[in-house]
């Protein structure tokens, strides 16, 4: 590693002379020293001998925090519920317009095994399915949530969620 190029991992810059190693905010790094002056406490000269990250060797660019931006979340699709009939619905409506289960799974993006099961009424689609079906299908598969624990709370009575408001119960 002797003649490497050595980069200041604040400002970028080659390090002329000796580089210093740095703490700032909890973490030690490679600073020349203008950087190192303003940005934190001086633990010592950097030595060639240790072994350095790739990163400091080659890169002469710092490396810069960036934020993950991240979509917000859709409230709107917790006020809806699918419909109870939702099985007979699809087929119904599958089957006037003359499509098979595997043209309308290709149109919607699915297996036709998980058609299959909707149809069959052992699998509920999500909203988000059942809105590609409505679209689709041009049908209505998607219902306001019932305002049940709302009402309770309006009416000025307690309502606490238990585990069997939650759970299916097997008999």
């Amino acid at each position: 590693m002797v003649g490497a190029t050595i980069f200041c991992e604040i400002c970028g810059r080659a390090i002329k002379g000796k580089a210093l190693r740095v703490l700032v905010d909890r973490s030690e790094m490679l600073l020349c020293p203008s950087c190192a002056k303003r940005h934190g406490k001086i633990l010592g000269t950097y030595a060639a001998s240790r072994r350095q990250p790739q990163s400091v060797v080659t890169s002469p660019y710092r490396t810069r925090p960036y934020r993950v931006r991240t979509r917000p979340t859709r409230r709107r699709e917790e006020n809806y519920e699918v419909v109870e009939d939702y099985a007979e619905r699809i087929r119904e409506a599958r089957e006037e317009m003359g499509l098979t289960r595997e043209i309308l799974a290709r149109m919607v993006g699915e297996k036709e095994s998980t058609i299959r099961r909707i149809e069959s009424g052992k699998l509920t689609p999500s909203i988000d399915l059942a809105k590609k079906l409505e679209r689709v299908l041009k049908i209505t598969l998607l219902q306001p949530v019932s305002e049940g624990l709302e009402a309770l709370r309006e009416e000025g009575e307690e309502y606490y969620l238990t585990l069997g408001d939650v759970v299916e119960f097997k008999d």
